[in-house]
């Protein structure tokens, strides 16, 4: 995994806090790699596996957990009110009345909770209302300039430096797109494109004449 410091501590400085900590960003921005690194560095400051509650809604195993009802069933058992736990929900918009679950469990038991989720779905407006201001928003985004570099392993005096900006200019800094091989670029970008604005746009904005939206699309400068 890419380590990404500067998102990693902001998380770590509202660690252990009565906030909600609610990651959002664009598909494939980082959110979920962003929570694991945090879950890593919660090991690595000894706190023990039955502390760390982590669930990824889009594991095959969890693919049935999408009703406030379901999540507290799978949580009851992992849940252990002598400790202090960290709870944290990957995806957890694709589950109905998460919020609710969610403030429920800050309420009722000591933990620490962060969760992920699209910004197709979980709006900052949204969160206010949803969480009843208790939370504390962290937008992820791709790669930086910075970032692409560390994740290319190139250093800041290389002689690659100069190529390297105009392949971030060209195909931009998702972490898959900047990872890939340069013949599949932009196959995934078309392909992220294609999910991000046909998908989380069409169905938010609740757009039934997909192929104008397209058209649209194109026509738009970039």
């Amino acid at each position: 995994m890419i380590q990404r410091d500067a998102y990693l501590n902001k998380l770590i400085q509202f660690r252990d806090t009565d906030l909600i900590k609610v990651i959002t960003g664009v598909r494939r921005s980082g959110k979920s790699v962003l929570l694991r690194l945090y879950r890593d560095y919660l090991k690595s400051q000894d706190i023990a596996d039955e502390q760390i509650i982590y669930l990824n809604f889009e594991e095959l195993e969890l693919l049935s957990v999408r009703t406030a009802e379901a999540l507290i069933a799978v949580l009851t058992p992992k849940l252990d009110k002598t400790l202090h736990q960290y709870l944290m929900f990957d995806e957890i918009q694709m589950v109905d009345g998460w919020q609710t679950v969610i403030n429920g469990l800050r309420v009722s038991y000591d933990c620490d909770i962060i969760v992920t989720g699209s910004n197709a779905k979980m709006l900052s407006g949204e969160l206010a209302t949803l969480l009843s201001g208790r939370y504390v928003e962290i937008p992820i985004y791709p790669f930086s300039f910075k970032e692409f570099l560390a994740a290319k392993k190139i250093t800041s005096d290389s002689r690659e430096i100069d190529q390297a900006f105009i392949e971030y200019e060209k195909y931009g800094g998702f972490p898959l797109v900047t990872l890939s091989q340069v013949e599949l670029k932009d196959a995934i970008l078309s392909s992220l494109y294609d999910t991000i604005t046909l998908k989380d746009v069409a169905e938010r904005a609740k757009v039934r004449d997909i192929e104008s939206l397209r058209a649209l699309g194109i026509l738009l400068p970039r």
